[in-house]
């Protein structure tokens, strides 16, 4: 069994009616919502993750640097500097 820390927490009324009403054990209940919260972040941001993956594999890498070397080339002539 893991390690438990014994806190205080301030939470609603009616969330914690209802909690006791789901099961014998107020912590047990507030375990389980939070490990199920814990869960649904993680599965988030590997999706999150999967997708900068991909877009970044599929960009078209040398159009980007042509891009920026463009707007580098407008910021210098705005700016009377020369483009790095």
């Amino acid at each position: 069994m893991a390690a438990k820390d014994i806190i205080s927490v301030t939470l609603d009324h009616e969330l914690v009616e209802y909690a006791k009403t789901q099961t014998g054990s107020l912590s047990a209940y507030v375990n389980e919502a939070l490990a199920a919260k814990v869960r649904e972040d993680r599965r988030r941001r590997a999706i999150l993750q999967a997708h900068l993956d991909r877009a970044h594999d599929n960009a078209d890498h040398a159009l980007v640097e042509r891009r920026m070397a463009h707007v580098a080339q407008q910021i210098a002539a705005l700016t009377g500097e020369a483009a790095k």
